[in-house]
């Protein structure tokens, strides 16, 4: 019975973000399912781990943004060929700063995720991450060629 209920949580969940997100809603709501077709977590690591990892994406989203305005402004100036090595610097240090911040992320979660669910769930996401980014990788790829 909790399975079902978990079931039913996660399809409404998916279609709520389907529905309100276009495409990268789509991608979160398959990476949610792919993921917790992974881990197979009980209702009660279901109902902690996903606040968490949840916080976690949006941490990670939250950067990502960042770094990539940091790009486009590096693109609008014609790349690095334009840069005295000032700017260079500048830019080489928000760099590792953005890498710093990610990696620090990155152990927060894992640090959370050690309270509430084994450490072998722990690999499999991590696992399940890399699996379904290449899948999405593979997929984005293939339309690209069959267009």
């Amino acid at each position: 019975m909790k399975k079902i209920l978990l079931l039913f949580i996660i399809v409404f969940t998916i279609n709520v973000s389907y529905s309100q997100r276009g495409p990268r809603g789509r991608v979160k709501a398959l990476k949610i399912a792919y993921i917790t077709e992974q881990l197979d977590l009980s209702s009660k690591e279901a109902q902690q781990f996903w606040p968490i990892y949840n916080e976690h994406e949006d941490t990670m989203e939250s950067l990502k943004r960042k770094e990539r305005k940091s790009v486009r402004a590096l693109k609008e100036t014609n790349g690095f060929e334009n840069l005295n090595e000032k700017e260079a610097e500048d830019f080489l240090n928000n760099y590792l700063l953005a890498e710093e911040e990610k990696f620090i992320a990155r152990k927060k979660l894992i640090t959370d995720l050690r309270q509430i669910i084994p450490h072998k769930k722990i690999l499999k996401l991590v696992k399940a991450e890399m699996d379904f980014n290449k899948r999405l990788l593979k997929q984005l790829r293939d339309r690209r060629q069959g267009n």
